[in-house]
């Protein structure tokens, strides 16, 4: 065989298997497309689902799932009748002061970001012009960036 016909079929089956290749792949990504936005549409069906009209419903609600919670778990570890009560009420505490520590850590993150990116602005406030930082504030600003991942989520 020539030089030409050797390059020219060497072309062809880089082309060719070029071309299934982006098939096979553009067919992969979009059914993997397919499932995430089928799922994504079942998780907003069941959140409207469980909208409640009234506060006493959604109270009721988390009455329900918490006994429901509280006899799966009992059914796990075998608690006994006596065991139950004293053992639900240290979860509670146990939870609640979880729950209390974390949301003042993240107090104290939050204020600590907002603080350092403060010190950041001022520091490149002398190279950037006043529509580059309005800019800058719209993206990188601790609250823009919060601001920004809700509106991502809610799309």
């Amino acid at each position: 065989m020539k030089t030409k016909t050797k390059a020219l079929l060497a072309f062809l089956t880089v082309f060719l298997l070029g071309g299934i290749s982006g098939y096979l792949i553009n067919d992969s990504v979009n059914s993997m497309n397919r499932d995430w936005n089928g799922n994504r549409y079942d998780r907003q069906e069941r959140m409207n689902e469980q909208s409640f009209n009234t506060e006493d419903e959604r109270a009721a609600n988390r009455r329900q799932m918490r006994r429901r919670a509280e006899n799966r778990l009992s059914d796990r570890l075998d608690l006994s009748e006596s065991q139950q009560a004293e053992f639900f009420d240290k979860l509670y505490d146990y939870h609640t002061e979880i729950r209390d520590s974390v949301r003042s850590i993240k107090s104290v993150e939050r204020q600590f970001v907002r603080e350092h990116y403060t010190r950041f602005r001022d520091d490149v406030s002398v190279v950037l012009n006043e529509e580059q930082i309005q800019r800058l504030d719209r993206y990188f600003h601790p609250d823009s960036i919060r601001q920004n991942q809700a509106q991502r989520y809610r799309r």
